[in-house]
This record gives C-alpha cells, sequence and structure tokens, in this order.
C-alpha cells in the first residue's frame, strides 16, 4: 500500500491510499475524510479528482447526512455522480476527453442504480439534459423510451442490484 497526500481547497489535507486490490471491479472509493484507490490508478489524475469530488460532497453535505443521502436517494446519487464525473472529464487531456466521457456515460448507467440508459447518462454528463427532466420521466414509473429535452432518448432499464454504487469502469479502455 502506498499513501499519497492531496489537498482539497488548498488546506484540507486527504490521503489517497493505493492498494493493490478493491473488491469487485471497483477502481476508487471515497470515504469522505480518505480516499481509497486501486494502484493501477493512483496515478490516473482524471480518477483521483472524481474520488476527490466525492470528499467535497461529503464535507459540503454534511458528512454522514451526505453519506445516507448517497445510498438511500437515487437523484441524490444521480446528482453528486454526474458532479464527480463532469469533474474527471474536465481533468483529462483534450484528446482522451471524448473517450473519458464515453466511459463515464457507460459507467454512470451501470455502475449506479440510478435507472439511465447510456444515452441518457451522457446527456446529463455533457448539460444537454438535467437531472430535473431525467426524474421527471422516472416520475412517471414507465418503463418505455421516452424522448426529452433536446431529443435525447431516455431508455429506462431495471437497476442492477448486483454492481456497487460506486465506480465500476472497465480497465481496457485506458
Amino acid at each position: 500500500m502506498k499513501i499519497l497526500m492531496e489537498r482539497l481547497w488548498k488546506v484540507l489535507p486527504v490521503p489517497v491510499l493505493a492498494v493493490e486490490r478493491m473488491p469487485g471491479r471497483l477502481i476508487g472509493l471515497s470515504m469522505g475524510l480518505f480516499v481509497i484507490i486501486r494502484s493501477d490508478f493512483a496515478a490516473d489524475r482524471p480518477t483521483v479528482i472524481h474520488e476527490l469530488e466525492h470528499c467535497k460532497q461529503f464535507w459540503r453535505g454534511g458528512a454522514i447526512v451526505h453519506m445516507a443521502r448517497y445510498y438511500l436517494s437515487r437523484t441524490y446519487r444521480l446528482k453528486v455522480e454526474v458532479e464527480a464525473f463532469q469533474a474527471e472529464i474536465a481533468a483529462c487531456e483534450p484528446h482522451n476527453a471524448a473517450a473519458r466521457l464515453d466511459e463515464a456515460a457507460r459507467a454512470l448507467s451501470s455502475g449506479y442504480r440510478i435507472e439511465r440508459d447510456t444515452e441518457a447518462c451522457f446527456a446529463l454528463l455533457t448539460g444537454r439534459m438535467t437531472i430535473a427532466a431525467a426524474q421527471a420521466v422516472i416520475d412517471t414509473g414507465s418503463r418505455s423510451s421516452r424522448t426529452g429535452p433536446a431529443g435525447v432518448s431516455i431508455m429506462l432499464a431495471r437497476p442492477k442490484a448486483s454492481i456497487a454504487p460506486v465506480t465500476a469502469r472497465t480497465t481496457g479502455i485506458r
């Protein structure tokens, strides 16, 4: 295990623990006060930025309240994951941003139990759709395809309970 130090808001120290193995397909996990990341991703700055964004959310959201809301509310989980993935994509080199965006949309649609397909997640990450608009489709209770703002098709998928609600990316893309 290797320990790296990062800072939030240029003052608050955050230990980043690089470990050889994580459960399942996880590559990173924010525990609010610290981050655990697979050692093969420890040098991947956008992934570290993603997890640090969750640390910021932990402090802004009131620690335990944030954690409870993350696991109990799909809408809140979607909001904070979109923020974290947007920070991750913004931290990418320009020539890697498009591939990272595609990867983020796939990870968001399949690994967080949020009932959105990849296309809807892509629209959320690029700002073509708001979370409120996506939630309005979910609130109808329909499982069929609908068209949202800007003609974005939204296919509501059943949640995948077997996948943990933290990053579930494949490693073959990088």
